[in-house]
C-alpha cells in the first residue's frame, strides 16, 4: 500500500471550524427531520417520537462507525481499513452477546454490562490483530488485512457457540441483533443505554478531531512524523483505544453493522480533501446521514414488501462487498510493477 499524499498546510481556524459544525448540524437535523415524517403509519406524536429516537440512534451508530474508518485509514495509511473488515466489529460483537447472557445472571441493567464487555471484545481485537500484523514496529498492510479475515472468523464462531448456549426463545432476537438493525424497541425502552453509547461516541470524536494533526503528519511516513515530535507508537495505541470503545458503542447498540467505515470516509475524501482535521468532522456527521438515511429506507422498504423490519446491516454489507473488492483490485493495480 503507498502512503496518503502530503497534506497541504492550511490552518483551520476557529471561526471555519464552528461555521463547518454549524453546517454540518444543521443538514444532519434536516435529514433526520425529513426522515421521520416518512412512513407507513399515520404520523402522530407518539409515532414521531418513536422515529425520532430509532433516528438517533442510527446516527450515533453511523457516526461511530465512520469517524472509527477515517481514524483507521489514516492511522495505517490504507484505505480499506474499518472496523468491520479488521475483525473490530466482531471482536465487540463476542463482548455484547456475553453482556446481553450476563444480564440475566448478574444484578446489573443490560446498559451497564453491555457496553463495557463490547469494549473488552472490541480491545481485545485490536490489540490481536496489531500484535499480528506488526513487525519490528512497522505495520504490514496485506498482513493486517489477513488477520482481520481470519479474527472475523473466529469471533463469528464465538458467537455462534454462544447462541447453543442461550434459551430458544432469545435465538431469534439475537439473530436480527447479529444482521445489524436498529430497533425502535430498544430506542424508546433503553434510553439509558442510548446515552451511554452516545456519550461514548462523542467522547471518541472529539478525541480523534484533536489528532488530526498527527494523523495529516503520519501520512508524510513515519519517520517524517517522528522527527516533528509525533510518537507513533502512542498514537496508534490512543487510536486503537479510542476506534474500540467507538466501535463498541456503535455495536452494542445496533449489532456489527459493517462497511459503513469504509463508503462514508472515501466519499468525504473525495469532496473535502485527504486533510483529517476536516475528515474527522465531515466523516461523523456524513456516516450520521448516512446510516439514518440507509435505515429509513430499509424501514420503507419492509413496509412496502410486506416482509417486517429489513435489518440495514444486510444493506450496507450488499453495498459495501463490491466497494471493498473494488478499492482492493485498485490497490493491488497501484502496488503491481
Amino acid at each position: 500500500m503507498t502512503d496518503s499524499p502530503a497534506i497541504p498546510a492550511r490552518h483551520l481556524t476557529g471561526r471555519r471550524l464552528v461555521i463547518l459544525l454549524a453546517i454540518l448540524a444543521g443538514a444532519a437535523i434536516a435529514v433526520a427531520l425529513a426522515c421521520s415524517l416518512l412512513g407507513e403509519y399515520r404520523l402522530m406524536w407518539s409515532t414521531w417520537q418513536a422515529r425520532m429516537l430509532r433516528l438517533t440512534a442510527a446516527a450515533i451508530v453511523g457516526a461511530a462507525l465512520a469517524s472509527a474508518g477515517v481514524a483507521l485509514q489514516g492511522l495505517l495509511r490504507n484505505p480499506l481499513a474499518e472496523p468491520f473488515v479488521l475483525g473490530i466489529s466482531s471482536g465487540a460483537g463476542v463482548g455484547v452477546l456475553l453482556g446481553f447472557a450476563a444480564a440475566g445472571w448478574v444484578a446489573l441493567p443490560g446498559w451497564a454490562t453491555t457496553p463495557l464487555l463490547a469494549l473488552i471484545g472490541a480491545l481485545l481485537t485490536c490489540l490481536l490483530v496489531y500484535s499480528i500484523a506488526q513487525r519490528h514496529g512497522r505495520l504490514d498492510p496485506f498482513v493486517l488485512l489477513l488477520s482481520g479475515v481470519i479474527v472475523n472468523a473466529f469471533n463469528g464462531a464465538i458467537m455462534l457457540g454462544i447462541f447453543l448456549l442461550v434459551p430458544p426463545r432469545t435465538i431469534s432476537s439475537f439473530t436480527m441483533w447479529a444482521m445489524g438493525g436498529i430497533s425502535e424497541n430498544i430506542a424508546i425502552a433503553e434510553t439509558g443505554f442510548m446515552l451511554t453509547c452516545g456519550g461514548a461516541v462523542l467522547a471518541g470524536w472529539a478525541m480523534l478531531l484533536l489528532r488530526g494533526a498527527a494523523f495529516n503528519t503520519l501520512g508524510l511516513g513515519d519517520e517524517v512524523a517522528l522527527s516533528t515530535g509525533v510518537s507513533v507508537h502512542r498514537l496508534r495505541m490512543e487510536t486503537f483505544v479510542i476506534v474500540a470503545m467507538m466501535t463498541a458503542a456503535a455495536v452494542a447498540l445496533a449489532g456489527p453493522i459493517g462497511f459503513v467505515g469504509l463508503i462514508v470516509p472515501h466519499i468525504c475524501r473525495l469532496i473535502v480533501g485527504p486533510d483529517h482535521r476536516k475528515l474527522a468532522i465531515v466523516g461523523g456527521f456524513a456516516g450520521a446521514m448516512f446510516l439514518m438515511i440507509a435505515d429509513t429506507l430499509c424501514r420503507l422498504a419492509g413496509s412496502w414488501l410486506r416482509i417486517g423490519e429489513v435489518p440495514v446491516g444486510i444493506v450496507t454489507a450488499l453495498s459495501g462487498g463490491p466497494f471493498f473488492i473494488f478499492l482492493l483490485r485498485r490497490r493491488f493495480r497501484e502496488v503491481s510493477p
